[in-house]
Parts: structure tokens; sequence; C-alpha cells
């Protein structure tokens, strides 16, 4: 665990939540300056913003009333008495620890920034089970205030109803189990606002929770429900072992969806892992298209939004092999279903709301190059898109407007766009971020602009190595 000092969490937190990666960042402060003062190249200040976030050193004068300019923020509530008196005290170190608690990442994104930035720790159990009670979509802002409200308040937590289950002194019920059921709807909301490496801990410390009480249930019906929402659970847990390349928990979380699949007698769970893994074929991408049609047929009509999300995944896979005919048929189902389908029905499909679908749409028509449609969703996306998505979420559909853009000959709409891409793949370290902001590099290679040779350059400068697929 790497401890960052509260000033350099706050700074880190205020740029994400404006969606502005470090080099834009960079720009904001040059602009902010006096015109007698001088700073240096845009690349050394932007090496100096990294060094800050991570907390190596703080920003001497002028710096710290230009971010006040910038971020329209006190100096003093930025970055405290001591640091602006020149003593670096990093006694509001932040501190992570204890089960179920979100542990600190080197990118942990807006929400855990916002709550480190306060000297609080995030109790992911609770929030997610907070979350998932909630019958409604949080704005990144909202579920920061109640990330503050849980951490406050330990009463709303039902650990203490699970602890007395799990140590046996009385059998599970249907409460119980409604508690399990909530979080995991929780976790899967969570996915849009926190990174892999923030909620993968808590789950699995959630999983072992459902394990626990499956053991000890002789109920079929609570023991089928306790099945569900362990499969249920184990889809997301496996995704995120898959993003943090975590390959043998990968091949156990396969294993445990299966199993969960079969016993809560849920077929849609099987399918929508197969969904997933449609993802992570690498060179083998092309067989991709056919384990996304097997997925379709083995959900059948059982789970309408479940088999849109599907249909939308064949879609955009035979878009990227060059299948147009499958890609439109496909596309057209899921266009024709959707307006139907209730995305809330199921945890994993809750992130599947106008925007999102529009996106994959998008992604299909511009590789079909079919750019009347192209337009359409590209329209539907700007339309549907609230005020403050969840972070993850803009990490692909903004590359995928970028890739429009670029392809209908707007260089300096595709260039905005493909950095706010950036800026949000940063923050949440979303693999498939990276696998579309490098399509959408690509089709910049062929424009001369100067916005277009500085964006390159930037992603070249910040793109991970390691980095892998995502399945939204």
């Amino acid at each position: 665990m790497n401890d960052v000092p509260a000033w350099a969490a706050r700074l880190r937190a205020e740029r994400h939540e404006r969606l502005w990666t470090q080099r834009e960042m960079a720009k904001r402060l040059a602009d902010a300056a006096d015109e007698h003062v001088r700073l240096p190249e845009r690349d050394s200040l932007t090496r100096n913003i990294k060094d800050w976030e991570a907390g190596k050193h703080h920003p001497k004068d002028p710096y710290p009333i230009l971010y006040s300019r910038v971020f329209q923020v006190d100096e003093t509530k930025l970055f405290g008495k001591d640091i602006l008196a020149g003593n670096d005290d990093k006694s509001g170190d932040i501190g992570i620890g204890g089960t179920g608690r979100c542990p600190e990442s080197s990118s942990p994104g807006p929400l855990a920034d916002g709550m480190a930035a306060n000297g609080e720790t995030l109790d992911c159990l609770t929030l997610a089970w907070t979350v998932g009670r909630l019958d409604q979509r949080m704005e990144r802002r909202g579920l920061l205030q109640l990330a503050a409200t849980v951490t406050a308040s330990a009463a709303l937590d039902p650990s203490e109803r699970l602890i007395r289950a799990l140590a046996g002194d009385h059998r599970p019920d249907g409460v119980t189990v409604g508690h399990l059921e909530d979080r995991t709807r929780g976790f899967h909301r969570l996915e849009g606002h926190l990174p892999a490496a923030v909620l993968y801990p808590a789950l699995m410390s959630h999983l072992g929770d459902i394990s626990a009480l499956l053991e000890s249930s002789s109920r079929d019906v609570l023991r089928q429900r306790l099945a569900v929402t362990a499969g249920e659970s184990a889809v997301l847990a496996g995704w995120f072992a898959w993003e943090m390349g975590k390959t043998r928990q990968v091949a156990s979380m396969s294993r445990l969806v299966n199993v969960a699949a079969k016993h809560g007698r849920d077929p849609a769970i099987t399918a929508i892992w197969a969904g997933y893994r449609t993802y992570t074929l690498g060179r083998k991408r092309v067989h991709a298209p056919r384990l996304a049609a097997a997925a379709i047929e083995q959900v059948g009509d059982s789970a309408p939004a479940t088999r849109v999300y599907l249909l939308a995944r064949l879609a955009e896979e035979s878009a990227f092999i060059g299948d147009r005919k499958t890609a439109i048929a496909a596309i057209g189902e899921a266009e024709d279903l959707y307006p139907a389908a209730d995305i809330t029905s199921r945890p994993w499909t809750f992130f599947l709301d106008a925007a999102r679908f529009a996106s994959m749409a998008l992604a299909v028509y511009t590789r079909v190059h079919h750019e009347e449609k192209a337009a359409a969703a590209l329209d539907a996306i700007v339309t549907n898109l609230g005020p403050e998505p969840e972070i993850k979420k803009l990490c692909v559909l903004k590359a995928e407007m970028a890739i429009a853009r670029l392809r209908l000959g707007d260089v300096t709409g595709g260039v905005t766009s493909a950095r706010s891409s950036l800026a949000a793949t940063e923050a949440m370290a979303a693999p498939l971020g990276w696998e579309r902001l490098d399509q959408t590099v690509h089709e910049m290679r062929r424009f001369r602009t100067v916005a277009a040779r500085e964006f390159r350059a930037e992603y070249a400068a910040i793109r991970p190595r390691e980095a892998l697929s995502s399945p939204h």
C-alpha cells in the first residue's frame, strides 16, 4: 500500500472529477498564470503534476494559487496550512485496511480519491449494500456524498445479522439472503465508479459470506437464491480478476459461475459469462461471434436485457472482423428489443442505459461504414448522456465517439472525445478503454493536425503496456 498525503489525493480527485488528463491539467495551470510568470514546457510541467499527485513533493509558488484559480477552490482547503507554510507534513496520509475496506490503488478513481482526500476509508461492503437497495442510478457527486454518509454511519450496515447467521446463532432467512442480493446489485453498480483493484477484495469477502450461508442453509428456496447470488457475484469477480491479470482466479470464478448457474437453475449466468469472455480471446478474436451466438441461444427469451447485450456484442465482434451482414442483423434485433427490456432486472445489465447502448450501436455502424446510422447513434449518445455519468462508461463511450467523429472528418471533435476517454481510462485503469483508445490513435494517424499529433504523443507516453480487455 502506497501512502499518499491528503493534499496530493485532493489534487488528483479534483482533476479526476473534471475528467482532465495530467497534460490538460498542465495546460490549464499555464493558462491561469499571469503574463509575467514563466512556467516550464508542457512536458516538464506534466511530469511535475504526476510527482505532486503521487505525493513525492508539494507544489511551490506560484502553483498553489494557480491550482486554486483552476479548481476555484481555496488554497487552504486544497493544500492545508502546513503545506502553504512550506512544511511538507504527511500527517494526513491515507491508511486503508480491514476486511471489506477498499484498498488504495495507484489510480483508485474519483470516488476513492474523494474519500481519501478527506482522510476517510471506504467500506465497500456497506456501500455496495446501500447502493444495491437504491432503485435509481447514482451520479458521481451523489455517490461520493453517499459514501461519506456510509463511512460515518455504521448503523446502516446489516453485518450484525450476517455475522450471527455465519456464526451459527440462527439459520439464514429470507431477510439475510436479501441483504446479500442487495450487496451483489450494489457491487455491479459500483463497477462504473471504482476500479477493479479497489472493489475486488471486498467482493471476494462478499462471496465468502455467500458460501458460508450456503453451507448452513438446508431450505431449497434459499439455497437457490444464494446460488443465483453467488453466480451473479462470481461473474463480476471473474471479470475483475481478468482486468487485473489474475489468471488462476479467472479460472476459479469460471468454475463457480457454471456450478452456481446449474444449482440456481439460471442459464443467464453462464450466458453473460460467455458474453464477457468474447473480450478475452486476443488473437483468436475471430471466434468471438460464435461464442456470443451460443450465449444468445442459451439465454433464449428468458432474460430480454441480457439478450440485448449479447446481441450487441455479437454485432460488435462481427463488425470488427468484417461480417457486415451478421453485424447489421444482430444490432437491428437488439435495437428492436431494447425499448421493452428492463435493464434493472439483472445486476449485470444495469449499466446498459440508452447512452451506453447507443455507443455499442455506434461501434457497429462506424465499422460497417453506415454513416447515416452512425450519426444517429452519435446523436443518441449526446442526447442521453447525463451530466455525471459513470467514469468507466466514458472510457469506451468517448473513444467510440472519437472514432466516429474522426471517420466523419471532425478532427477537433475526435481529439476532444479522445481526451475525455483518456482521462476516464487513466482514472479508472480500465483495460477496455486502452483497447478502444488504441483503435482511436490508429484512426488518428492519417491526420496531420497539431492537436492530433499532440494527442498521439501524449497517449504514447501514458499508455500502460500490460492493459487487457474489459466487458463493458
